[in-house]
């Protein structure tokens, strides 16, 4: 039996969840551990900031990355899949490069920088062609569950690493920890060289098959690329929803700084125990949005985004007021199982709403630079919190991040799926007027020749 994704909905939401849990490998190393192992260690909070704004950087490549692939692809073996088995072998290789380094014990936290900044930017193409693939591939009906599956691979990734890589960190150091990544994204790339997209496609470079029959882009030059991208990127509910998601994803910025050292230097948490606790509470999220992904396909994106924005900006609000609960962990506990479940639905509610505002004849590039636009934002957020973070205290930081999440959520209240929709039916009569009009220019050329 061939595997094949266009032909099997378990397969496709097995693979999605396989790729996007290679995703959270690195994740859970470089974002969840390691920023603990260092703030156990007494780097300051200013530093662990900076560090995880240069290991986030290759993620705004993302904003290069989609319009290349869409320039230059294999089809024989698929529209996005090479891209996705280049990439995926890339991660795997860099892994080995920070295993060959050793344990770094000692060593600059420049070099830590440098060697995660090259993990990342594998990781990062790879969430290109995945994302590509996925809008190329999942049905509308699918894309709210698919992304739910897709959500639950990439919190299983980095929550179980995250906690994995915390524990060898500390026993067996940078380079036997770097191994074992390398060691389960190697198992995931053994799965995607099994798989096609379509029927009749070549598994590998040197195997028998043939491009599917696909209709493409008709002008896939440069020039065409970036016209139909200035066209649909600059729509009203775009910008919208790119600053909804450009707040929330500061926050992210400031929280990925900000949790670790507080677990360590303030509730008194060990670099095992922090990851441990991420781990738990971010698979139970992920389980979480998993049974809420068919609500989303039924109910409606928006109204989900909005009750995860509202929910998540009170819970940080209620850290940051009351300062005195703090050392009751339960309390803690509480307030991190709802700022994870509801950081889990805005991230499925937002990228579902991101695929069904993609205009078809772009969609990919499109959905791209959505996602590089806001994994760039969490880089500023990161970058722009390194330089007031030792200004402000613990509660600030609370408050902080609240804001951001309510001014998130304000700017919510002004997208309009339906207005959207009316804008790409237009665009989508204009392209059509556009190759009518050229079809003419021809007939005419052709009988003015005879």
């Amino acid at each position: 039996m061939q595997l094949v994704l266009t032909e099997q909905r378990w397969l496709r939401f097995t693979a999605f969840t396989a790729l996007y849990f290679a995703q959270g490998v690195p994740i859970g190393l470089l974002t969840v551990a390691i920023p603990a192992w260092l703030g156990e260690r007494g780097t300051g909070l200013a530093e662990v900031s900076a560090y995880l704004g240069v290991v986030g950087i290759p993620w705004a490549f993302k904003l290069v990355a989609g319009p290349f692939m869409d320039r230059f692809s294999f089809l024989a073996m698929g529209f996005r899949r090479p891209w996705v088995m280049a990439m995926q072998g890339g991660l795997v290789v860099s892994f080995l490069a920070l295993a060959a380094f050793g344990d770094l014990d000692g060593g600059s936290l420049v070099s830590l920088m440098a060697l995660g900044f090259v993990v990342n930017a594998f990781a990062a193409m790879q969430d290109v062609a995945v994302d590509g693939m996925a809008i190329d591939i999942l049905p509308v009906g699918e894309r709210g569950r698919a992304n739910a599956f897709m959500g639950f691979g990439q919190v299983a990734g980095f929550s179980s690493f995250g906690a994995l890589s915390a524990t060898l960190l500390v026993t067996v150091g940078m380079a036997v920890t770097a191994l074992v990544c390398a060691a389960t994204v190697a198992v995931i790339f053994v799965f995607v060289t099994v798989v096609r997209e379509r029927h009749g496609e070549r598994r590998l470079p040197w195997s028998d098959g043939r491009p599917a029959d696909v209709q493409r882009r008709v002008d896939a030059s440069w020039r065409g690329v970036f016209r139909d991208l200035l066209r649909v990127l600059f729509l009203p509910m775009s910008l919208v929803l790119t600053l909804v998601e450009f707040l929330n994803r500061v926050r992210d910025g400031i929280a990925s700084a900000v949790l670790p050292v507080f677990s360590t230097q303030e509730l008194g948490f060990t670099t095992e125990q922090y990851g441990q606790f991420i781990a738990i509470i971010s698979f139970a999220a992920a389980v979480f949005a998993v049974f809420i992904g068919p609500l989303i396909d039924r109910s409606g994106a928006r109204r989900f985004l909005m009750i995860a924005l509202v929910g998540a900006a009170v819970t940080h609000l209620a850290a940051g007021l009351l300062p005195a609960h703090w050392p009751n962990l339960t309390f803690m506990l509480v307030l991190a199982m709802l700022a994870y479940a509801f950081g889990q639905l805005v991230f499925v509610a937002i990228i579902a709403l991101y695929m069904n505002i993609c205009w078809a004849v772009i969609a990919a590039t499109q959905f791209a630079i959505y996602m590089s636009l806001a994994n760039l934002s969490r880089t500023i957020g990161s970058f722009g919190f390194a330089s007031v973070a030792d200004h402000l205290t613990w509660e600030q930081d609370f408050l902080l991040m609240a804001a951001f999440l309510g001014a998130s959520a304000l700017v919510l209240v002004f997208f309009r799926m339906d207005k959207h929709e009316e804008r790409l039916r237009a665009l989508d009569a204009s392209l059509a007027a556009g190759a009518e009009q050229l079809d003419e220019t021809v007939q005419d050329a052709d009988v003015a020749g005879k």
